[in-house]
């Protein structure tokens, strides 16, 4: 009987090692349709591994003057994806749990947005045309939030899971026309000198003229997670491209260990501005693929998680977390269960909506700043510049001379 009992024992520890080793290898392992230079075989990271925030109540000074802006958005984030992450999750998310809440409209000038005017609105405060950067309607550019920010001494950061010269990053910054001039915006973020620049797209950041642009303006240039990690904090600029083009939560680093890296840059006397961006939210919606899309909230609640804390304990940081647009026309189950959050819930055939999004608040001055039920998404821009002229001063308009 005791060897039958011993026997059972090891048989039961291999398969625990195995369960293990294959719960492992799901958190690192890339899927095929993804190009990466990234590494998947690395030592884990805790901020890499994909699992839920837990639910924690957050407490903030909303008394201090805002020294720091920390914008989230989540692409194609609307109310209901929210609230089937919820279900499936068991318990609110950590955005759910900041303070204040309001809802906002997104429509562009060309009618329901896409990321480039949304991103163009929430920016500089302005609707313009879809596929417009940083300009109006007439192709006038428009002073965009890390323009703005940089005008007042403050550093300036963009965090992505998509190409860092995608729409959403790119309206932060820069000038166009055209949302898909990756070669040319990758550029004008280079000669702008913001500070932090982490996402996809060596594509593009590895071509001669843009490697020797990196080298010009002395930022330090990595590539995998483990060069992000080493990097040191006083570090003055960063550039991370971790990918060919862009990189979902399946791959690291992730958004967390990005964004932490970011503020560790970011933080000091200066104050700074700086916009992560939940990519591929968008794009799994757009595939009508529900499991990944929950994935990815995972990802972007953990990372909002981090950055609450991180608020927390730095007094004077306006924490924002919001969506360029809603995606995917998604719908709640009525039976409130998680194995019903599923493909059934799209019904705009993986398209962008005028849906109204959520936007979430909290820390300095957040509960006088967003005090309406209901903004536009062009007010966004506007209570940011308010908040930072409040501390800062009001500077005369800034277009950084990038085209060079």
């Amino acid at each position: 009987m005791r060897k039958l009992l011993a026997l059972l024992l090891v048989l039961m520890t291999a398969i625990g090692i195995t369960a293990c080793t294959k719960g492992d290898a799901d958190i690192t392992q890339p899927t095929t349709d993804v190009i990466t230079t990234a590494e998947t075989t690395a030592p884990e990271i805790e901020s890499d591994l994909l699992n839920w925030a837990e639910c924690t109540e957050y407490s903030f000074d909303e008394d201090e003057q805002v020294k720091n802006i920390i914008l989230l958005i989540g692409d194609g984030m609307g109310e209901n994806i929210i609230k089937n992450a919820e279900i499936v999750k068991g318990e609110k998310l950590s955005m759910q749990n900041m303070p204040h809440s309001c809802f906002v409209s997104t429509d562009s000038l060309s009618g329901t947005t896409d990321s480039a005017a949304a991103s163009t609105a929430i920016s500089c405060g302005i609707k313009t045309t879809n596929k417009f950067l940083g300009m109006d309607e007439n192709r006038v550019p428009v002073e965009t939030i890390c323009e703005f920010a940089k005008a007042r001494g403050m550093k300036t950061g963009l965090v992505a899971t998509q190409i860092i010269s995608h729409a959403t990053p790119a309206g932060m910054a820069t000038h166009y026309d055209y949302r898909d001039m990756y070669n040319g915006i990758t550029k004008d973020m280079i000669n702008m000198e913001i500070e932090v620049l982490l996402g996809g797209g060596s594509e593009y950041t590895d071509t001669a003229k843009n490697q020797q642009r990196i080298k010009d303006h002395g930022y330090t240039y990595v590539k995998t997670s483990e060069e992000l990690t080493a990097v040191p904090g006083d570090t003055e600029k960063l550039i991370g491209a971790f990918a060919y083009n862009e990189f979902s939560s399946k791959y690291n680093p992730s958004l967390t260990t990005m964004t932490t890296k970011a503020l560790e840059i970011l933080e000091g006397e200066e104050g700074f501005f700086l916009m992560v961006e939940a990519s591929h939210i968008d794009m799994f919606e757009s595939k009508l693929d529900m499991d990944s899309t929950i994935t990815e909230m995972q990802a972007f609640d953990k990372c909002i998680d981090y950055t609450l804390r991180w608020a927390q304990e730095h007094p004077g940081t306006l924490v924002i977390v919001t969506a360029d647009h809603e995606t995917g026309g998604v719908t709640v189950p009525e039976s409130g269960k998680a194995e019903d959050v599923n493909k059934d819930c799209f019904t705009s055939g993986g398209e962008h909506t005028s849906a109204d999004v959520l936007l979430f608040s909290a820390g300095a001055q957040s509960g006088k700043l967003f005090s309406e039920d209901r903004i536009d998404n062009t007010d966004i821009a506007k209570i940011m510049r308010k908040a930072l002229n409040d501390t800062y001063g009001e500077k005369p308009v800034t277009l950084l001379n990038q085209r060079q």
